[in-house]
């Protein structure tokens, strides 16, 4: 009996791990918090509820249901987020082009702040020379 269950059990396991059964797991959340998608690789593997899952899956597959008519089952139960949502394509691009545009605009001020230096004002050449006499006069009385 116990021969038999061992080989129970590793039956199930090689169907809950098929291709077929990871293909449909991939677009699944997992509920336990690890919020990673049904097929993952995660110790204690797999978890409880990707295991439950996943058997569901081989059962509904056995039935002859395709693959979008397991995952509606499966927002039937669970609600629409257990679905995984794929980027898009921009979504994928979208913190890569972030990254572009904030290096552009550091550079962009930092470019703007080094050119803009001050400006020395314009000496009076009147006023410099009194003061360059005044000068001259104290240093003068000091030798």
């Amino acid at each position: 009996m116990l021969a038999l269950t061992a080989l129970s059990m590793a039956q199930t396991a090689l169907e809950t791990e098929s291709p077929q059964v990871e293909r449909v797991a991939a677009k699944l959340h997992c509920s336990c918090g690890c919020n990673l998608n049904m097929d993952c690789k995660m110790d204690p593997w797999p978890c409880h509820l990707c295991r439950a899952a996943k058997e569901k899956i081989v059962k509904y597959q056995k039935a002859g249901m395709s693959d979008d008519a397991i995952l509606r089952e499966f927002v039937k139960e669970s609600g629409p987020d257990v679905l995984v949502v794929e980027p898009g394509f921009f979504g994928s691009l979208s913190h890569y082009i972030g990254l572009g545009v904030g290096l552009l605009l550091l550079l962009w001020f930092v470019r703007r702040s080094m050119s803009k230096r001050p400006e020395a004002p314009e000496a009076d050449a009147a006023l410099l020379h009194k003061y360059q006499d005044k000068i001259e006069k104290e240093t003068a009385q000091l030798d």
